[in-house]
């Protein structure tokens, strides 16, 4: 059977992160270069509001979307998107980043909780028509949409109502740390294990009914989940070393439990290092936000830049290598992506000095977001051209 050189049609929805990930990339470039005029004494509006909202709703929420409705579809055996579901969630994730861009937040937020409403019910519907199970750790995953939801709900009510310092804290750890943390944690407990090369702990029996040892591995995430949620509510309310310390310990516990990681052997090819420092720097910058109060913004850049950032731009690549008939090019060293995420870390150093040293900081972080930007831009033009080859298996 002769290989396809070209994409058709239904490529494009049925594989939605030839959409997704080159959105989601141009919302983070847009996110981060925000503070570039006004750390050039350009303009006098303070972005912080926007680069947040841009970060998590465009760049994070961007990759997670493209991910979710490639892979789910693919492992619960059922159809994949249409073209009208597709191209349609496309559309609005667009409006809303589109509109958190011209500083209509509300209108943004809007977009984005109906957004959620909507990729959840897609899964859920994909759920219910199932061949197979899905791994349980997805469970995670439904528990990441409730909590941007409920963030988002809050952000929109903030709008109306004066909320209690404790509430916007939480309204902020809910729609910008615990969304992004549990959709990783729920898709990477299925999937790290592979992508790390490490083989899984254990094997669950093809069967479209939950089996006994499925619901107690979605017993046992559930809980993971119900944990970690409840750190955030100690942190609101002031508790925050104690939170951070639990959470980290949860998460740890968690990762343990789902991948073997006693297997686990550095390399520099692919992009297993990329994972591999990704999560260490997420336990890490819960810890250093925690214990460290008087940086703790500038220390969750630890677990949003180093952690979720590397994470992401890995899977991303394995997803768009894996769907291009590129998979040979995961076993070996790559120098453009090595560099990549080598600016994107000096970023993340540069954004750490900025706090760390007031007396340096319009200078550093201007190298912050001209590093992790220029860093980012050299990941898309190495791994983005490959979402235009279609995918042989198909």
């Amino acid at each position: 059977m002769p290989l396809r050189e070209r994409l058709t049609f239904a490529d494009w929805h049925r594989e939605p992160f030839r959409l997704f990930f080159p959105a989601a990339t141009l919302a983070g470039l847009y996110g981060v270069l925000l503070w570039v005029p006004l750390l050039l004494g350009w303009t006098a509006d303070y972005p912080g509001a926007t680069h947040a909202r841009m970060m998590v709703q465009g760049f994070f929420a961007g990759f997670m979307f493209g991910f979710l409705g490639t892979s789910m579809p693919r492992l619960l055996e059922v159809p994949p998107l249409r073209a009208g579901e597709a191209f349609g969630l496309l559309a609005l994730y667009a409006v809303s980043v589109l509109a958190q861009a011209a500083g209509q937040p509300a209108l943004g937020d809007a977009l984005f909780a109906l957004e959620l409403i909507l990729w959840f019910a897609l899964l859920k519907g994909r759920c219910h028509a199932k061949r197979d199970l899905p791994p349980p750790t997805f469970v995670l995953v439904g528990g990441a949409f409730a909590c941007g939801l409920v963030g988002t709900a809050l952000h929109l009510a903030g709008r109306c109502w004066e909320l209690a310092p404790q509430l916007e804290l939480l309204t902020r750890l809910l729609s910008y740390h615990a969304f992004v943390l549990l959709c990783v944690l729920g898709a990477g407990g299925f999937l790290l294990p592979r992508f790390l090369g490490l083989g899984t702990r254990r094997q669950f029996a093809t069967a479209s009914e939950p089996t006994p040892e499925w619901r107690q591995a979605a017993r046992f995430a559930g809980a993971v989940g119900v944990l970690i949620v409840g750190t955030y509510f100690l942190e609101a309310v002031g508790w925050s070393q104690v939170a951070v310390t639990l959470r980290a310990g949860v998460m740890v516990a968690f990762l343990w439990h789902e991948l073997p990681l006693e297997r686990l052997r550095w390399t520099w090819n692919g992009v297993q290092w990329l994972l591999v420092v990704g999560l260490a720097c997420v336990p890490l910058g819960v810890l250093a936000s925690g214990w460290l109060p008087g940086w703790r913004v500038a220390m969750s850049h630890i677990e949003l830049i180093g952690g979720f950032g590397l994470i992401m731009l890995g899977v991303a690549t394995r997803v768009v290598f894996g769907h291009s008939g590129e998979r040979a090019q995961l076993e070996r060293f790559h120098g453009p992506l090595t560099v990549a995420a080598a600016l994107m870390l000096l970023g993340l150093l540069n954004r750490l000095a900025g706090d760390l040293v007031p007396s340096t900081m319009t200078s550093h972080y201007t190298y912050a977001a001209v590093c992790w930007g220029g860093g980012l831009l050299l990941w898309a033009a190495r791994v983005l051209p490959k979402a235009l080859k279609p995918d042989p298996e198909q």
